[in-house]
């Protein structure tokens, strides 16, 4: 089991070398993938009606794993903290809700399909999330002179 965590720590200290963005690419594709995937399964679930509902889910069940995932695997940010989480969930909330938006006039409007639009919508949230974690979520402290 030893041999395990410090395989762990050899891979995650090699991990950290890379640039953020390059980090962050990988670990939001991964993200967004799960939460893709969750969306997927919960509008199969719902038959393929309640889009919204199906998008909140998928928002509330991917969230904590993302928070995790970025916090230490993006912008390694030593504690977890309360505060982290709030922001975290204040800048995904931002996010969600111009997701939300978006599907709607693009599904219910637009008469688009719910999956290739969410699948579309993901990408671009991608970004979005990037900004908003960085900048506000994951922020460095400024340190007082």
């Amino acid at each position: 089991m030893q041999k395990l965590i410090n395989l762990y720590f050899i891979v995650f200290r090699y991990w950290m070398t890379f640039p953020e963005k390059l980090r962050f690419l990988l670990v939001g594709g991964y993200n967004t993938v799960v939460s893709y995937l969750l969306y997927v399964g919960y509008l199969w679930l719902l038959n393929g009606k309640f889009i919204q509902i199906a998008l909140f889910l998928s928002f509330i069940t991917s969230s904590v794993n993302s928070y995790f995932t970025q916090k230490f695997y993006v912008f390694n940010t030593p504690h977890v903290s309360f505060a982290e989480y709030a922001r975290c969930v204040t800048s995904w909330a931002v996010s969600y809700a111009i997701n939300a938006g978006l599907l709607y006039v693009l599904t219910r409007i637009l008469l688009l399909n719910p999956y290739i639009t969410q699948g579309v919508l993901a990408l671009v949230m991608a970004v979005l999330n990037y900004i908003l974690l960085k900048y506000f979520a994951f922020r460095a402290k400024s340190k007082k002179i």
